[in-house]
């Protein structure tokens, strides 16, 4: 038996697949699902965004995954192969929020929720030909015996020089925005510390020491965080990821995560404006505090990058765009990510919007977070939409790249602010082209 995963690119604003040289930031969702499948069963993995999709090879089944517009681009994908006569499947967090009719009108098979603990009951059920259309999650898995990701069946040569590991599942907070908090239901959890190190060891037999946990909140559970950073520390590696602004409350874990490896965190600010934080359940985020904070980060070696979201109902336009600009120049933000506004079907604040009559299209090909599928509460989408890629284009020129870039109390390797330095780069072209950075 063969089996096809395919990771979706993301669509660009004219609906065509974003295709890039090099993925920084490879998700592991497809080689999880390689490393349960029987091993009897052929598989290869695909990156859609940088590599060619073996339309014409012979297939008994093909996985595609979807987010955002990469959901789009799944249910393409889906229609191409079930008109070849395979066998489609499809599942991750866009289709499991949105209307499961919208997914199998596109393939065979829907699986709702984690799909590690029901991959192989469902590639028994292919090989016998009793495809069921709809797999769900009882429980979730168990993050203790899930087993390491098979990155030998991911084209490293085509990454940058990250990869990719996960230690932790979920995030407990209840931002009304987020499609993460409404997939795992606001839980969070752990994978022991010990898989944890072997994941990473897996991960550098690729060839690199760079780690990204691609995790959504590493930070939450201090005690975990102790007891992995220090497990961390003779592994001698690199590594970044996201986590809450309350790490900025416990020197003693920024100090233990510097001395592990830790030399970057993203941190989801959303908004400067504290009524707009309110509106969206993020009321634990205090702007007055989010400079001092980066201060104290800063202070122990570690980098800032944030997200920013705009079009909030608070959001006083458009002075916040210029608010949010000084911000971030004046803070030296390495990597500023902004976005618009998006409801994703599923979460609270689509369902929201859609109740009062704001949602402007079901088009989740506009779904990508740089177009607005909403009605604003204090300009109309079009100005929202233009004030916003004005802002990006403005945080990347080259003057702002310099200002941002220059060196601070992080005091990191000249290796990595070059490394940080080319990510820029990258997400000028990627602006410039108006595609959303970091989205593929």
């Amino acid at each position: 038996m063969r089996v096809l995963l395919i990771m979706p690119a993301a669509l660009d604003q004219q609906g065509r697949p974003v295709k890039l040289k090099k993925l920084y930031l490879p998700a592991t969702t497809m080689a999880m699902l390689a490393a349960v499948t029987p091993p009897d069963v052929e598989v290869k993995v695909i990156y859609e965004t940088i590599e060619d999709i073996p339309w014409d090879e012979h297939w008994d089944l093909v996985g595609v995954t979807g987010m955002g517009s990469g959901t789009v681009r799944a249910w393409q994908i889906g229609d191409a192969f079930r008109a070849k006569g395979v066998k489609v499947v499809i599942g991750r967090v866009g289709p499991t929020l949105c209307d499961p009719s919208w997914s199998l009108a596109h393939a065979d098979c829907l699986v709702l929720g984690e799909a590690e603990d029901l991959w192989p009951g469902l590639i028994e059920d292919a090989r016998q030909g009793k495809l069921k259309q709809v797999y769900k999650m009882d429980k979730a898995p168990d993050m203790a015996t899930l087993p390491t990701p098979r990155y030998d069946v991911m084209n490293v040569k085509r990454f940058g020089f990250f990869r990719s590991v996960q230690a932790t599942r979920g995030c407990p907070f209840p931002c009304e925005f987020c499609s993460v908090q409404t997939f795992f239901k606001r839980t969070y959890r752990k994978r022991p510390v010990e898989k944890v190190i072997e994941d990473i060891r897996a991960a550098k037999a690729t060839g690199s020491r760079f780690i990204c946990f691609l995790d959504d909140n590493i930070g939450v559970d201090f005690k975990y965080c102790a007891k992995l950073w220090e497990a961390l520390i003779p592994e001698n590696i690199i590594w970044i990821s996201q986590c809450s602004l309350h790490i900025a409350q416990r020197p003693d874990l920024l100090d233990l995560a510097y001395r592990s490896g830790c030399r970057l965190l993203a941190f989801g600010l959303e908004s400067l404006n504290e009524g707009s934080l309110s509106n969206i359940s993020k009321t634990f985020n205090r702007p007055r505090q989010y400079a001092e904070a980066f201060k104290t980060i800063r202070k122990h070696g570690i980098e800032i990058s944030i997200s920013m979201i705009m079009g909030l109902d608070d959001d006083d336009h458009p002075q916040t765009f210029q608010n949010t600009y000084e911000f971030i120049t004046e803070n030296r933000v390495k990597i500023p990510r902004v976005h618009l506004l998006t409801p994703t079907p599923g979460t609270k604040l689509y369902d929201d919007l859609n109740a009062d009559g704001r949602i402007l299209t079901q088009d989740l090909q506009r779904f990508t977070g740089g177009q607005v599928v909403f009605q604003p509460k204090n300009m109309s989408a079009s100005e929202l939409e233009g004030h916003y890629w004005k802002l990006y284009d403005n945080l990347f020129s080259w003057r702002n790249i310099y200002k941002r870039s220059r060196p601070n109390p992080a005091r990191l390797s000249p290796f990595f602010y070059g490394a940080l330095f080319t990510i820029n780069l990258n997400y000028r072209m990627n602006i410039r082209n108006r595609v959303i950075p970091g989205n593929t």
